[in-house]
C-alpha cells in the first residue's frame, strides 16, 4: 500500500504544448480504518422482504392484457444476490491488499455460535480480529410491465387487391432498486463503529417472447447494481493512490541554461532536470525553474521540501501559480499523511471499552 518515495522515471504528457508532471500521493479512506485492518467479513444478509415472484406481470395496455406473464423474480433471488454481493465485498477488500480479512464462512461460524452462548465480540477478539463488516440488502424491488408493439403487415387477396392490417409484438420492461447496508462493529467494544448506505436503480427493456411465460431474470441488474458499489465501498474503507497532475511552468522569461532541464524533463531525466532547476532558481532566481524544481521535488514524495521551497518562489512570482501550487502541495501532503497514519495502524479508530455483549449483532443482522 505504501507508495514509492521516490519516483524513478516519470511519465509526461504532453497537453496544450505544456509538459504535466504526476506527483503521487495516498488518499486517506473515508472512514477510518487504521484500528480495524484485521477485519472479520460476514456473508450478506439476504433481503427478507415480500418476494413478487409467482404472479402475471401487470400490462401497459389493453393490447397486452391477454397475456399471461410472470415475473422474472423468483423465491431463489434475494439468496443469489446476496451470494454475489458476498463475494464482491469480499474480492474487492481482499485485492486491496489493506486488510488482513477473515473469510465469510469462518465470520458465519463464529456468528452463528452466538445463538448458542457464545460471547461473539470477545471470540473475534481471542482470534485477532479489530471487527466485523456485516453487508445487508436491506432492499430490493422490482416493477414490471409488458406493452404492446404494433406494426403494419400488408397482405394481397384472390383479386389482388392489397389490405394493411395492424398486428402486434411485444415487450418489456424491468426497473429494479436495491438499498445495500454495510456496518462495521468494534469488537473491543461490541458496538457499531460505522454504518454506509448504498442504493441505485436500473431499468431494462427488451423484447418479449410470449412462448417462454416468464420474464428475463432480473438477477443481472440487481449483480449489476452490486457490482457497481465496488468503487464506493473502496474509497470509504481503503487508502487509495491518487496523482495531482502539475504542469511545468512555461520558460518565462527565458532563461537559456534552463533549456537543457525542459529537455531532460522530456528525456525522463527527472534528476538531472531537478538539478538543473534548483541550480537555477539559487543562482540567478529564475521563478520557473525554482516553480519547476518544487513540482519535480513534489514528484519524488518529498512534499515537505517543496513546500518549503514554493514557500520562498511564492514571494518572487507575480503569477501568482507558485502560491496556487503551494496550496496544492499542502493538501496533499495533509492528505498523504492521513493515509499513512492509517496505514500504518497510528489512526486508530478503535475504542477501549468493554464489549457491550451480542445484542449488536442480532439488531445488524435481525436474526
Amino acid at each position: 500500500m505504501r507508495k514509492l518515495a521516490v519516483i524513478a522515471a516519470a511519465v509526461m504528457v504532453l497537453v496544450s504544448c505544456a509538459t504535466v508532471v504526476p506527483i503521487g500521493y495516498m488518499q486517506p479512506s473515508a472512514i477510518d480504518m487504521g484500528g480495524y485492518r484485521n477485519l472479520a467479513v460476514a456473508s450478506a444478509v439476504p433481503y427478507g422482504g415480500p418476494v413478487p415472484g409467482y404472479r402475471f406481470v401487470g400490462y401497459a395496455d389493453v393490447h397486452a392484457a391477454g397475456l399471461r406473464i410472470y415475473s422474472g423474480y423468483v423465491s431463489s433471488t434475494a439468496r443469489r444476490i446476496a451470494d454475489y454481493a458476498t463475494s464482491e465485498l469480499y474480492s474487492t477488500l481482499s485485492a486491496s491488499g489493506f486488510y488482513n480479512l477473515l473469510p465469510p464462512d469462518m465470520t458465519d461460524a463464529v456468528l452463528a455460535a452466538g445463538s448458542y452462548g457464545t460471547d461473539i465480540s470477545e471470540e473475534f477478539s481471542r482470534m485477532g480480529y479489530d471487527a466485523v463488516l456485516i453487508p445487508r440488502i436491506s432492499s430490493m424491488s422490482l416493477d414490471e410491465s409488458i406493452y404492446s408493439i404494433p406494426r403494419s403487415k400488408w397482405w394481397t387477396d384472390d383479386d389482388g387487391i392489397r389490405h394493411r392490417c395492424v398486428v402486434y409484438d411485444y415487450g418489456y420492461v424491468q426497473t429494479a432498486s436495491i438499498v445495500y447496508t454495510l456496518t462495521v462493529i468494534d469488537t473491543s467494544t461490541g458496538r457499531i463503529a460505522a454504518v454506509r448506505t448504498f442504493s441505485d436503480s436500473m431499468t431494462r427493456r427488451d423484447q418479449l417472447d410470449p412462448f417462454w411465460h416468464r420474464l428475463d431474470d432480473p438477477a443481472y441488474l440487481f449483480r449489476r447494481m452490486i457490482s457497481s458499489f465496488n468503487g464506493g465501498i473502496l474509497r470509504l474503507f481503503v487508502p487509495l493512490y491518487r496523482e495531482y497532475e502539475a504542469a511545468l511552468m512555461a520558460n518565462k522569461p527565458e532563461n537559456a541554461a534552463s533549456e537543457a532541464a525542459y529537455e531532460a524533463v522530456r528525456d525522463g531525466n527527472m534528476d538531472t532536470a531537478l538539478s538543473i532547476f534548483l541550480s537555477q532558481w539559487e543562482e540567478s532566481g529564475h521563478v520557473p525553474s525554482g516553480y519547476n524544481a518544487a513540482v519535480l521535488t513534489a514528484a519524488e514524495g518529498r512534499f515537505d521540501d517543496a513546500i518549503d521551497l514554493l514557500s520562498s518562489v511564492m514571494e518572487a512570482d507575480e503569477s501568482g501559480e507558485a502560491r496556487e501550487l503551494y496550496r496544492a502541495m499542502m493538501a496533499v501532503r495533509a492528505s498523504d499523511e492521513q493515509a499513512e497514519m492509517q496505514i500504518s495502524g497510528e489512526s486508530s479508530a478503535a475504542a477501549d471499552a468493554a464489549p457491550d455483549g451480542n445484542a449488536v449483532y442480532d439488531i445488524v443482522m435481525r436474526r
